[in-house]
């Protein structure tokens, strides 16, 4: 019963710290701009690389990118690194504080139960507990991100990296996936976690997922 209460404990602490919109927040007071209104209309790293660039270049936009990244991970890293000090078994413990971190992330309650799509958090659990999967991780999804391109026809130009790691959202899902099969062989104590929290990243993309099908389907989707 004692266990219970203490996996209820991080259940809601890991909630509440994964719903803090720090991309929100970056954007309302560094931005001046509400993120919600803007590109992709999601709070995260990736859409706050896309305002501050838009607006200050590239160099600023790398850097706000840095910023919204590495406090959304690491928001995510705390959960779990607290956990990990009240449960014996750290597969446990870092599945459960990453799963309701990522669940905070994408339904905010600080913005309707809205917010961005718990990539960057569930990155930083990775990066925190093996460096080395966290790379091999990122070469899978980027791998697959590409190769969707290829797929897709895009011709080859020196945007083709960086159309494939904005638009081609299909092939990082599918990398998403496979990436989750990748970490149970090379970081058993995360498989739990990724297996878990992957299908909350893959429907924060739903929305993203169906605009690409009807840009191939309409074959609009090489105008990006």
């Amino acid at each position: 019963m004692e266990d219970i209460i203490i996996y209820i404990l991080i259940a809601i602490f890991s909630f509440g710290l994964g719903s803090i919109p720090f991309a929100y927040f970056f954007g309302k007071f560094a931005l001046k701009e509400d993120l919600r209104n803007s590109g992709s209309k999601n709070t995260g790293a990736l859409n706050t690389l896309r305002a501050s660039s838009r607006k200050y270049g590239s160099v600023i936009g790398v850097l706000s990118f840095l910023c919204v990244f590495l406090l959304d991970a690491g928001k995510a890293v705390l959960a779990a690194y607290l956990a990990t000090g009240l449960i014996n078994d750290q597969l446990v413990a870092i599945t459960i504080a990453t799963f309701f971190v990522v669940l905070g992330h994408n339904y905010s309650p600080f913005l309707n139960f809205k917010g961005g799509r718990g990539a960057a958090s569930f990155f930083g659990v990775i990066l925190f507990y093996n460096p080395k999967a966290f790379i091999g991780y990122l070469i899978v999804l980027l791998s697959c991100m590409f190769i969707g391109e290829v797929i897709a026809k895009r011709p080859a130009s020196k945007k083709f990296f960086k159309r494939a790691i904005s638009n081609q959202i299909i092939g990082r899902m599918v990398g998403e996936i496979i990436g989750v099969f990748y970490i149970g062989l090379v970081a058993p104590q995360l498989f739990l976690a990724a297996l878990v929290t992957t299908p909350l990243i893959i429907i924060a993309h739903t929305t993203r997922i169906k605009d690409q099908i009807k840009k191939i389907k309409a074959k609009t989707y090489l105008n990006d």
